[in-house]
């Protein structure tokens, strides 16, 4: 009986882990990551020193559901200005996210 007692304990701790470890924000950033990847759509960036283009950006999404680029880092001043032109106030279907807040989102452009 005891060890009974002991292996409910034991499910029910670990049932409780995986519903407390269901992130909400990390769902919302992999789904704007799969919306931003949609914006971008095929690779028109034409790459020409180099295989890859890095960038970071930092993204607003207002009340509208647009996404607001509040700034762009990267080495590469074409890419920034490829990314502002891309995604700047494109709307985007994310329901998670919290309104007016910053969030930084690596980009990575891979010559194909």
């Amino acid at each position: 009986m005891k060890k009974l007692v002991v292996l409910f304990l034991g499910l029910t701790l670990s049932a409780s882990t995986l519903v407390a470890n269901n992130n909400p924000i990390e769902k919302a950033k992999e789904q704007l990551r799969v919306e931003i990847t949609k914006l971008l759509g095929s690779n028109e960036f034409p790459l020409v020193n180099a295989d890859i283009a890095k960038a970071e950006v930092s993204i607003l999404v207002n009340s509208d559901n647009q996404l607001v680029i509040v700034s762009v880092t990267s080495e590469n001043q074409f890419l920034v200005d490829y990314l502002k032109r891309k995604l700047n106030y494109k709307k985007v279907n994310v329901k998670a996210f919290k309104k007016m807040k910053i969030y930084k989102m690596p980009v990575k452009i891979i010559k194909a």
